[in-house]
Formats: structure tokens, C-alpha cells, sequence
């Protein structure tokens, strides 16, 4: 790993590689560019119903959790910000259902402010 990563960037390239091999370089992304992009990846697993589609989720609430409030702000206006886009009611239950209860409230947040 680069140690000009973020925590946030080391943490979702070595977790999830293959959201990250479009090839770009992310050597020399920001979290925000990062974040959206494992937003796109999140919605990928969910419309093709992969097993492992939780697992963004997970990662997600423990970066949110023990982040800074730089990568809790980063996370609420890209990761959230970009699920919350084309939302509707059938796919926020679904959507919902997938993610920890803790992250429900901000996920819900996010929304209601935009």
C-alpha cells in the first residue's frame, strides 16, 4: 500500500480490488472519487444480486464509525449522496435491509437532506 492513502482508500482497494480495476489510477485519488466509485461498485452487487452484497455495507459503517469527521463527511456526501440519487421506495427498503442498523439513521439523514 501507498502510504499516501487515505484510510479510506487503503481500506476499500485491499477489501474490494475489483471495484477499483477500471483502470484509473487511484494512486492519486481523493476519498470523495474513491467513495463514489464504491458507490457504483455497491449498486453493481445489488442489481445483480450478489451474495456478498451486505459486505459494502459492512465496511462502509466501520469506516463511518471509527473515521475522522473528514471520512464520516466524505462518506455521507459521496457514498450516500450517490446510492441516494435514484431512490425509490422499492429500492430504499432493499437498500436498507442491506445495511447495519446503525447506518440506517444516517443513510435516512443523507437522503432527507438532499
Amino acid at each position: 500500500m501507498e502510504n499516501n492513502k487515505s484510510t479510506i482508500q487503503q481500506t476499500l482497494q485491499s477489501w474490494f480490488p475489483n471495484a477499483f480495476n477500471n483502470g484509473e489510477n487511484y494512486d492519486e485519488v481523493s476519498d470523495y472519487a474513491a467513495l463514489r466509485q464504491f458507490a457504483q461498485y455497491t449498486l453493481k452487487l445489488i442489481n445483480q444480486n450478489k451474495p456478498e452484497t451486505t459486505d459494502p455495507f459492512k465496511i462502509i459503517y466501520l469506516l463511518y464509525h471509527k473515521g475522522s469527521l473528514h471520512d464520516k463527511n466524505a462518506i455521507e456526501n459521496e457514498y450516500f449522496t450517490y446510492l441516494a440519487k435514484d431512490e425509490s421506495p422499492g429500492t430504499l427498503k432493499k437498500h436498507l435491509e442491506l445495511m447495519p442498523d446503525e447506518l440506517k439513521s444516517i443513510y435516512i439523514k443523507t437522503i432527507l437532506e438532499n
